[in-house]
């Protein structure tokens, strides 16, 4: 199968986008209208004063959500606007509209919707219908819209409990991996749901029986000696990710940046030659590569600013038309996204809001070696620094002898290059000793 969307969870560290805390304002910047929150997770959220309604001073306790995931040094970010997720609906208690989702187009089943949402919605509050609601009938959207009410009323009794201890409490949690993938992702288009663990499966199985009852079926128990991961190949493309350089199937490939300002994608011909001419062959290699950056910026969950560096195209309907497979490829991502139009210069550049944490910081962590960088000394470079460290070092080593453990791949530099320059200096034999424990940046020089 080809893999179009991961979620990880490592261990007891899991996902926090969609809790509801109740938090204490631990300063105000008035500067950029903003205030940091401490909500019991060690670094301050950060919330925007627009996205709370009513004063904040210093100290109070508020009760706020997370919008999304802490990342790196940055803490969570959070809004005052409570919204509660379901999978046709988003109930919003706090906030008396009426929505519905941009991706239903057809006026007629937005009106229905409408009138559905706005006949059940409480004194206050309101709700927005999911794209997964259109054509759903009014007892399933009612049905979930009283789950939905009934589900705060129970957070709202927990909000009530938690203020009465004055310190940051976490009040609800939101669902686990697989329940949220089940929410999220579970349609009339879905197949088959998988579940290779027997308490998983029970638990997600009573879940879609009281929200997604017409899909119960649908969710089935793995049971078998080849790994699930394995049949379907996606430890393989999981893999895949953490690579700098994605091949593509035409003989062409692209590069992945990622920075801390931007992510820059450039497509490569490589070895694709064509046989016709070079605007055919450049645009059968952007095609290819469109969907494939477009692949790995949701699997990735890249974020922030994305520019793709094309292969230059001199028609205009052919630039139209990567424009036009880019924004179809985007199309399944659930996060927001703004695609703009192909400057001169071949580029496309996106907007893209991070879901997540980035999929290489959950599955990867900087190397111990290069620090991140990707780099480490060249082994000309070692060999002249170790031959300095040496001359440093030789004079306080008793003895008319010197004992250099080096990698066998600088053993070998130091072996072609010659040290008898460093010998006559210090007066002293050099043993030039190989060892596969260490690591290329790695040397020993003892007596």
């Amino acid at each position: 199968g080809r893999l179009v969307d991961v979620y990880i969870e490592r261990g007891k560290v899991s996902k926090s986008a969609g809790n509801i805390y109740i938090g204490r304002v631990q300063n105000v910047l008035e500067g950029i209208n903003s205030c940091f929150v401490d909500i019991g997770k060690g670094k301050n959220a950060f919330l925007p004063i627009s996205d709370y309604s009513g004063d904040i001073r210093k100290n109070e306790m508020i009760v706020v959500q997370v919008v999304k995931e802490e990342v790196q040094d940055k803490g969570a970010k959070i809004t005052g606007k409570i919204s509660i997720l379901g999978g046709l609906l988003i109930f919003m208690p706090n906030e008396g509209k009426i929505g519905v989702s941009r991706n239903i187009q057809e006026e007629k089943e937005r009106e229905r919707l409408k009138t559905i949402l706005e006949g059940m919605a409480p004194k206050g509050g309101g709700f927005i219908a999911r794209t997964a609601s259109e054509k759903k009938t009014k007892r399933e959207i009612v049905r979930e819209g009283k789950f939905l009410m009934k589900l705060w009323s129970r957070i709202n009794r927990e909000i009530r409990k938690a203020k009465k201890s004055n310190k940051p409490v976490l009040v609800y949690e939101e669902s686990d991996i697989v329940t949220y993938a089940a929410r999220e992702f579970l349609d009339k288009n879905t197949k088959q749901f998988l579940i290779n663990d027997r308490e998983t499966y029970k638990k997600v199985k009573a879940f879609v029986r009281k929200i997604f009852p017409e899909f119960n079926n649908k969710i089935q128990f793995y049971d078998s000696d080849l790994p699930l991961f394995e049949r379907y190949k996606v430890e393989a493309q999981i893999e895949n990710l953490k690579k700098r350089k994605i091949p593509l199937d035409c003989g062409g490939y692209i590069i992945i940046e990622q920075t801390e300002a931007l992510t820059a994608i450039d497509v490569n011909t490589g070895s694709f030659t064509g046989d016709t001419d070079r605007e055919t062959t450049a645009m059968k290699v952007n095609e290819e590569a469109a969907r494939i950056a477009a692949s790995q910026i949701i699997l990735r969950d890249i974020g922030g600013i994305i520019i793709i560096d094309f292969i230059d195209l001199e028609n205009r309907s052919n630039r139209q038309k990567l424009l036009n497979i880019m924004r179809e490829e985007m199309k399944i991502d659930k996060a927001k996204l703004r695609i703009y139009p192909m400057s001169r210069l071949g580029l496309i550049e996106l907007t893209r809001q991070r879901r997540k944490e980035s999929i290489l910081n959950v599955i990867c962590q900087d190397c111990p070696y290069c620090s991140g960088s990707g780099m480490i000394y060249s082994e000309f470079t070692m060999y002249v620094k170790i031959k300095r460290e040496l001359l440093r070092k030789g004079p306080n080593i008793k003895g008319k002898k010197i004992n250099l453990y080096l990698h066998p791949k600088i053993a070998d530099v130091f072996t072609s290059k010659g040290f008898e320059d460093v010998e006559n200096q210090l007066k002293k034999k050099i043993n030039i000793k190989k060892d596969y424990r260490l690591h290329q940046e790695e040397y020993n020089i003892t007596s």
